[in-house]
């Protein structure tokens, strides 16, 4: 599997057939063999076809700032300043895309909903290699 970014009008076919050289010739390496005549079954599913099969808003399964070094910081807020009671978990907010942090997305909205209702002060704290990072206190 291949990280791409969002679609912003890229020529997919272009990109797809450059990422699956490099991909090649980075296995042919680490493997020591060609492996393309290897190869039984390929899908390709560029984020073109996944915005048409899934919706997902610029085809991108892990937002629109996925693929930065600082992407997660940049990544939507797990709540709307504007719209009182509408929260948001997934892949495309923060802490970002992959199961275990979809469940964690999911836990900080938790967390948000029961401190609302409890009338709580709490912070937002990212935990990365150990070191923690507050990253907003959430108000009443």
């Amino acid at each position: 599997m291949v990280n791409a970014p969002a679609n912003c009008g890229q020529n997919w076919e272009h990109v797809v057939q450059a990422a699956k050289k490099k991909v090649i010739e980075k296995l042919n390496n680490i493997l020591q063999t060609d492996i393309e005549p290897l190869i039984e079954i390929e899908q390709i599913l560029d984020p073109l076809q996944i915005e048409n099969q899934t919706s997902s808003y610029m085809g991108s399964l892990y937002g629109t700032s996925s693929n930065s070094k600082l992407a997660a910081f940049v990544r939507h807020p797990n709540f709307n300043n504007n719209i009182k009671g509408l929260y948001f978990c997934g892949g495309t907010v923060h802490p970002g895309g992959g199961i275990p942090l979809c469940l964690h997305s999911a836990k900080i909205v938790s967390n948000l909903i029961q401190s609302k209702k409890n009338n709580v002060k709490r912070e937002i704290i990212i935990t990365i290699n150990s070191k923690h990072f507050p990253l907003r206190k959430i108000r009443k």
